[in-house]
Formats: C-alpha cells, structure tokens, sequence
C-alpha cells in the first residue's frame, strides 16, 4: 500500500513520467468551466453552487500540479498539489449536488426550508470526507512509513464512507423523481434535470470506486502504474458533471405543476 515508492533512501513519486501535455490540457477545460460557472452563479444568484466552483479550482490547480509534474517529476510539491487536489475536487462537486436535490424540492414540492433537513445531513458527511481525504493524503510524502500506511487507510476510510452516502443519495433522487412524477405535468426540463442528478451521482461513484481501488493497490496498483486511468475515470468524468450542470442549470428548470394532481 502506497502511492509513492522508496529506493535508495529516494522516493519515487510516479511509476511512468506524467504526462504534461494532458495535465495542461485539464487544466484549460477545467478553468473555463469554472469561469462559466462563474458566471452563472453571479447572473442567477445562485449562491449555492460556490462549492462547485471551489471544486472546478481545486481542479484545476491539481492538473496545473500534473502538468508541472510532467516537467518535474521526481518533486514533491507538484506531486502533493495534484496528488489533493484533484483527491478533494469531487467532494465540493458532490455539495452542490447534495444542495441541489434540497432547492429542487422546494421549487417542485413546495416543500419548506428546514434548518435539519437530509441536505445538512449529507453537507456534513461531504466535510468530513474532505476531512479524512485531505489529511490523509498530506502525509504521504513524510517519509516514515508509518504514518504513510495510516494516511492511506485514512483516505481509503474518507472514500468508501462516501460511496455509501452516495449510495444513500441516490436512492433518495429515484425517490423524489418518482414522487415529483406523480406531481408534476409531463413538460419542461426538470424531468431531464433530475435525471442529470441521478447520473453526476453515479459519475463520482465510480471515481471515488476506482480511487478505492487505486490505495489499496498500492503503488504497483494496476490503477497508478497506468496514467490514463486517471484520465478515464477521473478527470474526464468531473468535467463532464460540470459541463451537466451548466446544460441544466437549477435556474433554467421551471416545471408546470399540475395542481389537480397535487
């Protein structure tokens, strides 16, 4: 277990050398995505959405990290800044989505604002995720073993409590369409906007799967021996949610209620 490797009293931080040409180019898609989000937030005041940009910054940066690590790979600070980064990215995406499903309730449901509500329960859990994955991946470049291997049992922990939130989250967003379903007049986007939900969940699912998979493997882990692992199921699956919720944007969902049906 792992995610950098000693030999001759050097470490080794990558198995193969990054590519910079790729890290660069996520950070350009990454950083105008964020731009647009942006954007939106500002135009539509929809405050809520400040997590999905400190998601698309931490983004960013961590592939600025894997760019510059292209360039130096056998230095720590582009490892560690790509290393928690892009780690704690989705945690911040996954708030906003968690908020979401709380103003879609509202706005279809007419349901109130509650102080404790299922949101703040899954806001939480978000934090504390953050917490676990941050921490444990700021003491893999400490040199001492030890505390190498708790930091990595640290980070495994911090994923695989999110992916049974998730999971949670999830059954919680088929459970609403189902109810909204029966609410709510067959036209407008909020079907396809719900739907999106239900898909960005399943997206950081599997990411935060194979980053699983990836820690406990090691370091000699079929994940981190190849780089384009990380391409495939990680950056192009964040920026794809982004981009989904720039499509449908929570603004542009007006559904017509059919109150006879209500």
């Amino acid at each position: 277990m792992g995610l950098v490797q000693f030999e001759d009293g050097n470490v080794i931080y990558y198995p193969y050398v990054p590519s910079a040409s790729a890290g660069y180019v996520f950070m350009v898609l990454f950083g105008l995505v964020t731009l647009v989000h942006a954007v939106l937030m500002f135009k539509t005041r929809t405050w809520y959405f400040i997590p999905m940009i400190l998601g698309g910054i931490c983004e960013t940066f961590g592939y600025y990290g894997r760019g510059w690590a292209g360039n130096e790979p056998n230095r720590p600070g582009p490892f560690m800044l790509q290393l928690m980064l892009i780690l704690v990215g989705p945690v911040f995406i996954a708030a906003t989505i968690y908020v979401t499903l709380g103003r879609y309730k509202q706005m279809m449901l007419n349901e109130p604002k509650r102080r404790c509500s299922p949101t703040s329960f899954f806001v939480l859990t978000d934090i504390i995720s953050f917490c676990t994955q941050i921490g444990g991946s700021l003491v893999q470049v400490t040199g001492d073993l030890k505390i190498m291997k708790i930091g990595d049992k640290v980070v495994l922990g911090g994923l695989i409590f999110q992916l049974c939130v998730m999971a949670v989250f999830l059954a919680l967003v088929v459970r609403f369409y189902r109810l909204a379903y029966r609410t709510i007049l067959l036209r407008g986007r909020w079907r396809w906007a719900v739907i999106m939900l239900a898909v960005s969940i399943v997206v950081i699912w599997v990411r935060n799967l194979v980053r699983v998979i990836e820690f406990g493997q090691g370091f000699h882990g079929f994940v981190s021996q190849n780089e384009s692992m990380l391409y495939i199921f990680d950056a192009f699956p964040m920026i794809s949610v982004m981009i989904l919720f720039i499509i449908f944007h929570p603004r542009f969902v007006k559904p017509s209620v059919d109150r006879s049906k209500a």
